[in-house]
C-alpha cells in the first residue's frame, strides 16, 4: 500500500467520490478518499437513492436529464 498521495479528499460522500472520480479521469494516479465510517455513510447514503427529475427552472431540469444519462454510463466506466 502506498504511503503517499497526490490528492487527499476528506469525506466519502457524493461530492468526495465525484471529485476522486474526475481527478482519476484526468490522470491523477494517487487519490486517497478518507471517510470515518464507509463510503456514503452520511447524508449521501440516507437519501433513498432518489434522483429528482422535476424542477422549477429549465436549467435544473436540463442538469437532471444530463445527470441521468451519466448515471446510466457509470457502470461501464467503473
Amino acid at each position: 500500500m502506498a504511503r503517499t498521495a497526490d490528492v487527499v479528499i476528506v469525506g466519502g460522500g457524493v461530492m468526495g467520490c465525484a471529485v476522486a472520480y474526475h481527478l482519476a479521469k484526468k490522470g491523477v494516479e494517487k487519490v486517497l478518499v478518507l471517510e470515518k465510517q464507509y463510503l456514503a455513510a452520511g447524508a449521501t447514503g440516507r437519501c433513498g437513492a432518489g434522483v429528482r427529475q422535476q424542477w422549477g427552472s429549465e436549467m435544473n431540469a436540463w442538469l437532471a436529464r444530463e445527470s441521468g444519462k451519466r448515471f446510466e454510463r457509470m457502470n461501464e466506466e467503473l
